[in-house]
């Protein structure tokens, strides 16, 4: 008996969904979690590996297309069923007055920066087409206000999938640069704003970096005295990130948390219209 969905009912939905809303990159269901995921497979495999065995029905196909650069049959199968339970969990989370984080968000994501770094040591990548799939991907680079919304919610370490994307480009072991900016709590994002990334990081001293931590502090107009500073600043990148413009902040957390109470609340609210639009 033929089935009734392409492969699985998230990966049939989140299909349709992509080819009615590609057109329209300000659509919320286009920056829905199960259709960026799909932008991210056409991103690294092309539209054609995608598509077109989806429009003949050749499952097979498509799942073959997912291991061209190498990703195990198993991990293709982990993907697939991964996404399922993220639409299977999503659904029933929406039931609930008190909602769970998605625990498949993080582990769908995690084999899709394991398909970029293979095609990356397969074939090369450019560096635009990496810096759409880092923007794609949930990480500092993400501009778009509903992603945005979905990695805090979904995701208890918003940084998260990039940590494990830079680690990954390294054989599994992190990095100078990155260890940097954990050892000493650097903000990516906001040193970006005053001129900074990683690549500056890796030749620069422990002063420097101090000194450049200092700077982004009075880029957005935070006491670096206060002991929630970094808390303050992240803040204050999140919203540089959702309204295109910097916030000057008070230092009062109760602001701050009605403000991560209100992008929740917009979260949940457009994940319900989301789930029961596809």
């Amino acid at each position: 008996m033929r089935e009734e969905y392409f492969i699985n009912i998230a990966i049939d939905k989140a299909i349709k969904t992509y080819i009615a809303t590609k057109n329209q990159p300000n659509n919320v269901n286009y920056n829905s979690f199960l259709v960026v995921v799909i932008r991210i497979l056409v991103l690294i495999y092309g539209e054609a590996d995608i598509l077109n065995p989806y429009y003949l029905n050749n499952d097979i196909a498509f799942l073959n297309n997912l291991a061209k650069y190498g990703l195990s049959k198993s991990d293709v199968v982990i993907f697939k069923d991964e996404l399922f339970n993220f639409y299977q969990f999503a659904l029933e989370n929406n039931k609930k007055n008190i909602k769970e984080r998605n625990p498949y968000f993080r582990s769908v994501l995690k084999i899709l920066v394991d398909m970029f770094i293979m095609k990356r040591k397969s074939i090369g990548i450019k560096y635009d087409e990496e810096e759409t799939f880092l923007d794609l991907a949930y990480t500092s680079h993400t501009t778009d206000y509903y992603r945005i919304s979905d990695n805090y919610c979904m995701n208890d370490d918003p940084r998260f999938i990039e940590k494990y994307y830079y680690s990954k480009i390294n054989e599994l072991d992190v990095t100078k640069d990155l260890s940097k900016t954990i050892n000493m709590n650097l903000n990516l994002d906001a040193l970006k704003q005053i001129g900074v990334n990683l690549s500056n990081i890796t030749n620069m001293s422990e002063q420097e970096l101090i000194t450049a931590k200092e700077e982004a502090y009075s880029y957005f107009e935070i006491d670096s005295t206060k002991p929630n500073r970094d808390e303050l600043l992240q803040n204050s990148v999140d919203y540089l990130n959702m309204y295109g413009r910097r916030k000057v902040t008070s230092g009062n957390g109760f602001v701050d948390i009605l403000l991560l109470m209100s992008v929740i609340v917009t979260f949940f609210s457009v994940f319900a219209i989301i789930i029961f639009s596809l």
